[in-house]
């Protein structure tokens, strides 16, 4: 993490966590560092009905 960025990053995390990368429902389709993921069960497109 390059040092302007340390302070916030813990909180960034955790958002991340909170509003995308959800345990059990991931929202793969709206997440900018997707192509850093290795997550293997990728939803690139946002399911219908959301």
């Amino acid at each position: 993490m390059p040092q302007p960025f340390r302070l916030g990053a813990h909180h960034w995390l955790s958002l991340h966590g909170r509003y995308v990368c959800k345990a059990g429902a991931p929202e793969c389709w709206h997440c900018p560092v997707v192509d850093l993921c290795s997550y293997s069960k990728k939803a690139l497109e946002k399911p219908k009905g959301r």
